[in-house]
């Protein structure tokens, strides 16, 4: 898991020795959290096979896979995520967290592990280009 919640570590990442499909994505982020100015209000995490929802969710404090005391996968679950979409190999979701403009925004990588099936079956499961504001 790469975790990225300040300004500081949002300009080191791209000089991480990174896979280029993750690094052109989180170029294409980290500029435009730049651009808007966020970079004090963006949490950025990117997840592999073999990081865990236990591990996501003690780094952010929540998991996309519950809501309301309902887990994804039980009746009348509703995904909560302000956006989502597939850019092929990678998920990029986004929650929005009150109204000052924080934001949480999870790289999931589309490939089969053990610690993130449910996550992983979740985001395939929406759809290709899913955006919902």
């Amino acid at each position: 898991m790469l975790s990225l919640y300040d300004a500081p570590a949002l300009r080191n990442a791209l000089t991480l020795p990174l896979r280029a499909d993750i690094k052109a994505l989180l170029h294409e982020r980290i500029a435009q959290i730049f651009a808007d100015g966020l970079e004090d209000l963006s949490h950025i995490v990117v997840l592999c096979p073999g990081d865990t929802e236990t591990a996501l969710k003690t780094e952010v404090l929540f998991s996309p896979l519950e809501r309301e005391g309902k887990r994804w996968g039980d009746s009348g679950f509703q995904t909560w995520w302000d956006w989502l979409h597939d850019h092929g190999g990678w998920f990029e979701i986004v929650y929005c967290t009150g109204d000052s403009g924080f934001a949480f925004v999870l790289f999931v990588e589309d490939a089969d592990g053990d610690g993130l099936a449910d996550l992983l079956a979740m985001c395939r499961a929406a759809g290709r280009d899913e955006v919902r504001f």
